[in-house]
């Protein structure tokens, strides 16, 4: 730091005056003390440049604030303008999904058709085995019908019934019962 002395204010007398080039009349008069003591805080260059950096940060943390708000403002616009489209992409999402599963479903009962179509499968085999046979039985009673005359005559048979002496009537029977109640 260095010590600084103040310059004595000497006023001239305004009958006399001296010329510009001329030296003092008389000695210098001297303060009594400094301008700045040695221990006394002063402003020294590290504290202003301190000063001036602390100063431009907060005009840098200000306008980074205002870029900050800007952006949101802009941010939320954009969002705004967009919000339609989120929720028609939704509604597509949705509908995606219900078809899907209506897909999964009609899936599985085609898969569920085609296991039942193996199975029918399995016996339209074993019924084309048990016809074969039966065409077999077919053809062989047809030869043996075939075979057979044309016209063939049956004796005749007369019936008789066993109470043929009483005339053909039917014996006399008599029963009571008193189910009903009368003797």
């Amino acid at each position: 730091m260095t010590e600084r002395i103040l310059p004595a204010v000497a006023l001239q007398s305004p009958a006399r005056r001296r010329p510009y080039r001329e030296a003092p009349a008389g000695p210098v008069a001297r303060p009594a003390r400094p301008a700045v003591a040695k221990k006394e805080a002063i402003l020294s260059t590290p504290t202003r440049a301190g000063m001036l950096i602390g100063a431009s940060a907060a005009v840098y943390a200000v306008t980074l604030a205002g870029v900050s708000v800007l952006q949101g403002d802009s941010d939320a616009a954009l969002s705004a303008r967009r919000q339609p489209y989120v929720e028609a992409l939704a509604a597509a999402r949705s509908a995606n999904d219900s078809l899907e599963a209506s897909l999964l479903k009609v899936e599985a009962g085609a898969r569920a058709l085609a296991a039942d179509y193996a199975a029918v499968g399995e016996d339209i085999a074993g019924y084309q085995a048990r016809l074969d046979e039966l065409a077999a039985l077919v053809a062989e009673v047809q030869g043996t019908a075939a075979a057979l005359p044309t016209r063939i005559s049956l004796p005749s048979v007369t019936v008789r019934s066993a109470g043929s002496g009483g005339g053909g009537r039917a014996p006399a029977a008599k029963a009571t019962t008193r189910a009903s109640g009368a003797p």
